[in-house]
């Protein structure tokens, strides 16, 4: 009487957690990787956001800068240093202003390393009455 056996072997079980394992691995990394691709994602706009505010701001108060500043603000629970540079054009009544936005961290209070996002505007000279 030999009867046939029902089940798996214990290599065959051993494969299979292996295969799983791997699985596994491989789904968390890519999970991983998309909750840090979504993070910059929206790191990137709200600094995008914090730029074109300033950029507004320029164009509402007519301002005509020169040179370079910095100034912090408070966006979406965050603290962003904006840097801006200006420089001139061909055209004497028209400058290009570079915005850049760097995040600061609770206990940075100066930007360290590269923006989180850039605009470049243009600025026309407002007319004097």
């Amino acid at each position: 009487m030999n009867q046939q056996s029902r089940g798996f072997t214990l290599l065959e079980v051993m494969v299979a957690l292996a295969i799983f394992a791997v699985a596994a691995i491989a789904l968390t990394r890519a999970g991983m990787s998309y909750t840090q691709a979504v993070s910059g994602l929206r790191d990137r706009t709200y600094a995008h956001w914090v730029l074109t505010n300033e950029a507004a701001q320029l164009r509402i108060q007519q301002a005509w800068p020169e040179g370079s500043s910095d100034q912090q603000v408070m966006w979406g629970e965050q603290q962003w240093q904006i840097h801006r540079q200006v420089y001139p054009t061909p055209v004497a009544d028209v400058r290009r202003v570079e915005l850049s936005a760097f995040m600061l961290t609770q206990s940075a209070t100066e930007a360290k390393g590269d923006p989180v996002q850039r605009l470049v505007v243009f600025l026309r000279q407002p007319q004097r009455e």
